[in-house]
């Protein structure tokens, strides 16, 4: 795929390997900006590799496998499969970031749920006041009644004392309360029927070019923001103030 838009993929390199060519790119005025995250395995892939989530952004035209190329690594523990990547496909900081935190309220959005959560400082970037600066760009306004859910189950409120609030649209109900629950399972693993994501590399030369949809994730073949098998559709966002709710 040859492209100059941001691209993402999921990485089974070593974390030295990974930084030095990335960092090598980088010099070589190829990526403007790179940042990547080590994820453990998640409940339901118990035993699989540790692996990074990586998000790059191209200086210029690139074609993607030639960098998933510079990024086959020698593994000795078997020399016939080097370490390396699943198929780049392009991206977008705002979802890249939110799920390379596990951020609860963005995934609850995609009916999800993760045992382990990460900060912004577990990131390896090119420039930490580059990633620091994106970060604090990104909107989180879509995100706040789950804001306001996570701050109501800390206070110990229970979902009926938080429906008497009257705060929540009739029609939306049922998706608060889902959304309730998610968020209170906690450290639990919750893919909404989806696959996880592959727990080897692809050394394939076949690339996605499948554009994602508005919030950077994509349906119907492997997503590498977040690793998963996108099949189903998306949960709506809820209304940030009742009145904002198309009823």
């Amino acid at each position: 795929m040859r492209t100059t838009k941001p691209i993402s993929t999921i990485s089974f390199n070593t974390k030295d390997f990974l930084k030095l060519k990335l960092n090598e790119l980088t010099k070589a005025k190829i990526l403007s900006f790179w940042a990547f995250i080590e994820h453990k395995p998640e409940d339901d892939e118990g035993g699989k590799k540790i692996h990074y989530h990586v998000y790059l952004e191209p200086s210029r035209m690139v074609q993607t496998d030639d960098i998933k190329e510079s990024l086959k690594e020698y593994d000795p523990t078997n020399p016939e499969k080097p370490l390396g990547t699943i198929s780049f496909t392009t991206s977008k900081f705002d979802p890249w970031y939110l799920y390379a935190l596990h951020d609860k309220r963005y995934l609850v959005t995609k009916h999800q749920t993760r045992r382990f959560h990460y900060k912004h400082d577990d990131i390896v970037a090119s420039d930490s006041d580059d990633l620091l600066c994106k970060a604090r760009s990104i909107d989180l306004l879509s995100l706040s009644p789950y804001e306001d859910i996570l701050n109501a189950q800390a206070q110990g409120i229970s979902f009926s004392e938080y429906f008497a609030r009257g705060t929540i649209p009739l029609p939306q109900v049922a998706l608060f309360e889902r959304a309730w629950y998610l968020l209170a399972e906690g450290s639990k693993t919750n893919r909404d029927g989806n696959e996880g994501h592959p727990m080897e590399p692809d050394h394939s030369n076949t690339e996605s070019n499948n554009p994602p949809s508005d919030d950077g994730s994509y349906k119907g073949y492997v997503d590498p923001i977040s690793g998963e098998v996108k099949e189903n559709a998306f949960w709506p966002v809820l209304p940030v103030n009742p009145e904002d709710a198309p009823w």
